[in-house]
């Protein structure tokens, strides 16, 4: 039987071919939520303000996740996108406000929204059975923003945002990426270890870096923390919020045998499956290895779901298993052809996804796309639509 429908009458139409969340394998994957009244605008007073915003965005959460009958405690994870940092203040106190300790593991990363008075966007992940367990490493300052180290859940570990911090809290490899790569792994191994994990256990990899500056030196201070077959990886430029910093790393792990897949006609797309769970990520690129079309938003959209479905192939699994997509665009007026091309390769009602705005690592790279699945979600997934949600 198809993916199921539950429509929450207080969320807000979704912006463009996605759900607000969807339900699979134990977990609940949400969108990116904006601060939208259920009309889909940014209220008027709202739009200077982003601690109104974080509130609105927060309670779409919530009323997601309600209508699947899980309370905002069971979030395990929660990823925030904030326009500009100057926010960051008004963002923490009503994030604050709205979550109780132990905290959501969290990373938050300047990027753009793509939408009109869009000053923050909030993604969560949830576990169905229960709250997830804290993880603290020991020997760790506490970190000044509201969030928890780590959250284990179901076998499977949600690192928040690593950055080059000592276990002081002080900044360290200033104008040094490769230093700072290795402080902020280093210190995803303290979580890793406090969680009973280490490296080989890691899925999923995300960076988020100001610039390309002396990007293979991260590329390289990987080789040093873990071996082949690597994880899913993704990285894309951003502000990681902090004075100095010049990376932030945020993880996925779980223990216990994996399977790895690294299509022939797909280089550069990487599956990771464990148990259900799989972890996808990759590039837009040419069989060749060159990028295809550099002009063309549609195409290289196309090879990037081509090459995820090829992924999921291999795995035995097939594109409606995608539970959640996060899309990176270079410019906010492609999304209307990327949305076009996007709405070809899913049965509605389609994953849940968040879409950014920022700088991708290849030059003429337009789009980028990573995704997690759940075999078997095609048949037994629960989506959550708002009212007159898009087909």
């Amino acid at each position: 039987m198809p993916r199921s429908v539950t429509v929450a009458l207080g969320l807000p139409p979704a912006p463009g071919p996605s759900s607000h969340a969807v339900q699979a394998g134990g977990w609940v994957f949400t969108a990116g939520m904006l601060g939208l009244d259920r009309t889909g605008e940014i209220a008027a007073p709202s739009r200077g303000d982003a601690g109104a915003q974080t509130r609105r965005a927060i309670d779409n959460l919530a009323l997601a996740l309600d209508a699947l009958g899980i309370p905002l405690a069971h979030v395990a994870k929660i990823k925030g996108y904030l326009t500009d940092f100057r926010h960051a203040p008004a963002y923490n106190a009503a994030y604050r406000g709205a979550f109780a300790p132990p905290w959501p593991a969290r990373a938050t990363v300047g990027a753009g929204l793509g939408r009109d008075h869009a000053l923050v966007a909030l993604e969560a992940t949830a576990a169905v059975a229960g709250p997830p367990r804290a993880v603290r490493p020991a020997a760790r300052a506490e970190p000044p923003v509201p969030l928890t180290q780590g959250m284990q859940a179901a076998g499977v570990l949600f690192a928040s945002g690593q950055l080059a911090r000592d276990a002081s809290g002080a900044l360290i490899g200033r104008g040094d990426l490769r230093a700072q790569a290795e402080q902020a792994l280093d210190n995803l191994g303290t979580v890793l270890d406090a969680a009973g994990l280490d490296f080989t256990d890691v899925v999923k990899i995300n960076a988020t870096v100001p610039d390309w500056t002396g990007l293979s030196r991260y590329h390289e201070t990987l080789g040093k923390y873990f071996a082949d077959p690597l994880p899913a990886r993704a990285i894309m430029q951003g502000a990681p919020g902090v004075e100095g910093m010049l990376i932030e790393i945020e993880a996925v792990a779980v223990g216990g045998p994996r399977r790895v897949v690294s299509p022939d006609l797909a280089p550069g797309w990487r599956g990771v499956e464990v148990g259900t769970l799989v972890h996808l990520a990759g590039e837009a690129d040419a069989p060749s290895g060159r990028l295809g079309a550099p002009h063309d938003v549609g195409v290289q959209t196309r090879r990037a779901l081509e090459g995820l479905r090829l992924c999921l192939e291999a795995l035995g699994g097939r594109l409606d298993d995608i539970v959640k997509t996060n899309v990176t665009l270079t410019d906010p007026r492609l999304v209307p052809a990327f949305d076009e091309e996007y709405r070809t390769f899913f049965t509605p009602p389609y994953p849940a996804r968040t879409t950014v705005v920022g700088g991708l690592a290849r030059e003429r790279m337009l789009v980028e796309i990573e995704a997690v699945a759940v075999l078997g979600a095609a048949q037994d997934a629960i989506a959550v639509t708002g009212p007159a949600n898009p087909a």
